[in-house]
């Protein structure tokens, strides 16, 4: 019983292991399927395995290398987050742009087995439990189809268990087209909402977690089929058949149904944490919020660091976010928020109106005032974190009487950069008349890991409660937030602006600004066109709902599903080049300076439009002649 007991704590914590085969079993026949089923123990031992491969791009996920992969205390170099703009990251820009050939279809036919068996058994339950497990069941099947929707379109739709010894064309299960596929996880999320019990053991969904999957995979719906019509006038046998793309005339129904499904959630106990809290108080309590339970979470995955059997029950956020030595035991940071994903707030105050830098006495004067949740969410020069503050500097001018724009985003051919006149670092401990030059956190050529390549640091997350020997290693056991209920607000938002119903969607996104202690936002009466997508206009107001859902989750892997389903990732990431906004001193006036310049590393990368969909596996193709491959690949 040991390490069935070991399988349960793991259950309770929202990951596991991923199968009964780990458990010292005694002989085979003992735990058949109605005895493992047949109790709420063994339903337990079931479902631990499905739970912990749920698609949901945590903490330690890899859109190169997947959910549950050997190096996974390198999630950060593979931040899915630098992929859309979010951060500038270790490695490269669009390195897992067309995914890991996720392929979850063992997990869904032991959700099958599940549903199919269930119900020999029923006479065990109450009816209550019952209904709560078989609803539970298609929970867990939607979401893996949904891992699969959001990356392929239309696939296979396998809701029996095959027998493997079927004929071929039995086996052999042609694509469905996207539409049926989001409407199949819809099904399925129906089923699961009206069956489900309201409340659960930690690590286990309720019938408001269905919901909110429903709310985020109905509005992807949506958006997919107002905005992704060049899909289905694509002469690809993958368009044509509607394998990836969704009727127009579908939006309405799919926004609809969002906006259903985060009014069922909202109705739920939740609330937006903090939403009447004086502004004093509003940066703490965003920072808070994401590091203990509370009342706007809907669904978390739980992590450990005491978990047995070396499971992936932890992750490495503390120390891979923060720089080694004061701040961490990890050999250093490996992410950096974007000077574009800053300037998603609030416009940095560092230029005069006549185009020169704004001096500043000193470096931290310049985010006094600053929006809470922006300064929740990201580390400026001088914010305090484990006994130390951020250290941040990119170097000296000896002096600087020229415009923001002289600098040339910090190219050394521009005149006022010359060796002569500037003075940077090639290495972290290089200095100038016996001062270092970079500062002990800031930028310097060459340096990539450790030292900021933007000027910020990523403050989300980070359990300021941890010493710098904790955070390090596997050190970190912050959960991590699947859905809250501010996305739900949003996700409602979006919706019913789509659906023509402005002032709620104002009303809505005027709740989470407050929360933020963010500016009252003033919609404009005659929106102009912020461009278009599919001959669909993209105004004002819906793209400053948008960007609010960039500020709201930024950093919980969401950006870059949200620019694939709006169809914008093409244009937001052409030619992309992150800039950063670094610190000088300016010697000959010993005042500061913040110049706008290219991140260090100097990634640039453009998104190819065959990117809104992944690349179906090609094995999986080899192995099932009816599978179709997506467009362009």
């Amino acid at each position: 019983m040991k390490n069935i007991k070991y399988l349960l704590l793991s259950m309770f914590l929202g990951l596991t292991f991923s199968s009964c085969e780990t458990l010292d079993l005694e002989p085979k026949g003992i735990l058949d399927d109605a005895a493992l089923l047949g109790t709420e123990e063994g339903i337990k031992m079931y479902v631990a395995g499905l739970y912990d491969y749920l698609p949901i791009e945590d903490f330690n996920y890899s859109p190169t290398s997947g959910y549950r992969w050997g190096n996974y205390w390198e999630a950060q170099k593979q931040y899915m987050g630098a992929m859309c703009g979010e951060v500038v990251g270790w490695q490269g820009g669009l390195d897992g742009a067309s995914g890991f050939s996720y392929w979850p279809y063992d997990r869904i036919r032991r959700v099958n087995t599940l549903i199919e068996k269930l119900p020999s058994v029923k006479s065990k339950y109450t009816e209550a439990t019952y209904n709560s497990v078989i609803g539970e069941a298609h929970f867990l099947r939607a979401y893996f189809y949904f891992g699969l929707a959001k990356r392929y379109g239309g696939m296979p739709l396998v809701d029996v268990v095959q027998d493997p010894f079927a004929p071929a064309d039995e086996l052999n299960v042609f694509r469905a087209t996207e539409s049926e596929m989001y409407r199949f996880i819809q099904n399925d999320l129906k089923f699961a909402m009206d069956n489900m019990a309201t409340t659960a053991e930690k690590g286990r969904a309720t019938k408001y977690v269905a919901a909110a999957l429903m709310s985020r995979a109905m509005l992807y719906a949506g958006r997919i089929a107002k905005y992704g019509g060049y899909t289905t006038s694509s002469p690809d046998v993958a368009a044509q058949k509607g394998y990836v793309g969704i009727p127009a005339s579908e939006a309405s129904y799919f926004f609809n149904e969002a906006v259903s499904a985060a009014k069922f959630v909202e109705a739920g106990d939740f609330e937006l944490v903090g939403e009447n809290l004086a502004h004093s108080a509003k940066e703490q309590n965003f920072v808070d919020m994401f590091l203990k339970e509370t009342k706007e979470d809907v669904y978390v995955k739980y992590f450990s660091t005491t978990a047995p059997g070396g499971a992936q029950l932890n992750h490495s956020w503390d120390g891979s976010t923060t720089p080694s030595g004061r701040f961490s035991s990890w050999p250093g940071s490996e992410i950096y928020p974007t000077l574009e994903t800053v300037e998603l707030y609030q416009q940095m105050p560092v230029e005069n109106e006549d185009g020169t830098p704004r001096r500043f006495e000193n470096r931290e004067d310049m985010w006094q005032g600053f929006e809470p949740r922006l300064l929740a969410t990201v580390y400026f020069h001088g914010m305090p974190l484990r006994g130390n503050t951020f250290d941040i500097r990119r170097g000296f001018y000896r002096s600087y009487n020229g415009t923001m724009e002289d600098a040339a985003f910090g190219v050394t051919t521009a005149p006022i950069n010359a060796a002569s006149n500037r003075i940077i670092a090639t290495n972290s401990t290089q200095q100038h008349e016996g001062v270092a030059i970079s500062g002990r956190d800031g930028a310097w050529n060459g340096g990539t890991e450790n030292n900021t390549t933007t000027g910020f640091f990523v403050r989300k997350y980070v359990d300021y409660n941890m010493s710098a020997a904790q955070a390090g290693g596997y050190g970190s056991q912050t959960a991590f937030k699947v859905f809250r209920f501010a996305e739900m607000l949003l996700n409602h938002a979006e919706a019913a602006y789509e659906l023509g119903n402005k002032q709620e969607a104002y009303d809505l996104i005027a709740r989470v600004r407050n929360r933020a202690g963010a500016a009252v936002w003033a919609p404009k009466a005659a929106p102009g066109e912020v461009y278009m997508i599919n001959n669909q206009v993209v105004d004002e107001n819906l793209q400053y709902i948008r960007d609010e859902r960039f500020r709201e989750l930024l950093l919980e892997q969401q950006r870059w599903w949200d620019i694939r389903t709006w169809r914008v990732a093409d244009k937001y990431l052409n030619q992309f080049r992150p800039l950063a906004l670094l610190p000088y001193l300016v010697l000959d006036e010993n005042k500061y300076i913040f110049i706008k310049e290219y991140n260090i590393t100097n990634k640039q990368y453009t998104f190819n439009v065959r990117n809104f969909y992944d690349q179906v596996p090609t094995g999986q193709i080899s192995r099932n002649q009816n599978l179709v491959q997506n467009p362009i690949y």
